[in-house]
């Protein structure tokens, strides 16, 4: 394996970027970030049980799990400022100490030591390992017996390789250049609202129900997502099954050509064998 594969230093920051974002998070932003665990793997099945967030970014994920009822979370991810993020995140609202959050990479040899789990989340996050389908593989490897795993992956469109193209230059390019990127890809996007009857005030103001995301980070999230993989929902199914997982729950995108981004298509797996 590659040793750039977990450096950070080769990957957009996205702490950065979250740690940014985290001063935004609110009562609000919280609540919708409940509901959208809650899309992906009832109430019921989160309570009682162990929870594995890779890639916590800004932990509001991990947060989220813990209200609503978990266990216990690990939170993991290859960014020192996610894991300061995180911490400080969860702190300020969950008075328990049942979670911990470690800076290492799913990827790396000492992320096995963090044992399994009744549910693995990683939304948004394996297809920028620059080793995607390895690091699918080896999140699999921390699901418990009859447990689950929520993935979140980019869905391949046709211009998956522009995209790769521009986020290279993004992260790779300073303030101007990304300057250059940022504002045409804001205005134009701005523009296909209206063209489609929308108010981009309107759009903006309410994308924290996205999740409990914020429009302009969530911006430099994509623009600047490098590494960057995707895939076919059916590819997804094909490799997960053949580690002994069935699918339980598949959010697919509508087709599209990709031309503001390509989105990621949603998938809980529950372990069989």
């Amino acid at each position: 394996m590659s040793a750039s594969l977990t450096d950070v230093s080769t990957h957009f920051e996205f702490g950065a970027n979250w740690k940014d974002y985290s001063e935004k998070i609110d009562d609000e932003a919280i609540r919708h970030a409940e509901a959208g665990v809650l899309k992906l793997i009832p109430e019921e099945d989160i309570e009682g049980r162990t929870f594995l967030d890779i890639g916590s970014g800004s932990g509001l994920h991990s947060l989220a799990a813990l209200r609503l009822g978990a266990k216990s979370v690990m939170a993991v991810d290859i960014d020192a400022n996610s894991i300061e993020t995180t911490r400080k995140v969860v702190a300020a609202n969950w008075p328990g100490k049942n979670v911990e959050a470690r800076l290492v990479s799913i990827l790396d040899p000492q992320a096995r030591d963090l044992g399994t789990f009744d549910i693995v989340y990683s939304w948004g996050v394996l297809h920028h390992t620059g080793a995607m389908w390895d690091a699918i593989d080896k999140a699999a490897t921390h699901v418990a017996a009859g447990g689950q795993i929520v993935l979140a992956i980019y869905r391949k469109t046709p211009l998956c390789w522009a995209w790769k193209v521009e986020k290279k230059v993004f992260t790779n390019g300073g303030s101007f250049v990304r300057s250059l990127i940022r504002v045409p890809y804001i205005a134009g996007y701005k523009l296909r609202l209206l063209l489609t009857g929308n108010s981009p005030s309107k759009f903006i103001a309410e994308y924290t129900n996205q999740r409990g995301m914020n429009f302009y980070n969530d911006v430099d999230d994509w623009l600047g997502g490098y590494p960057y993989e995707s895939a076919t929902e059916q590819e997804i199914i094909d490799f997960m099954r053949t580690r002994g997982f069935e699918p339980e729950l598949v959010l697919e995108l509508h087709p599209k050509l990709g031309l503001f981004g390509t989105g990621c298509s949603e998938f809980r797996f529950r372990r069989t064998a």
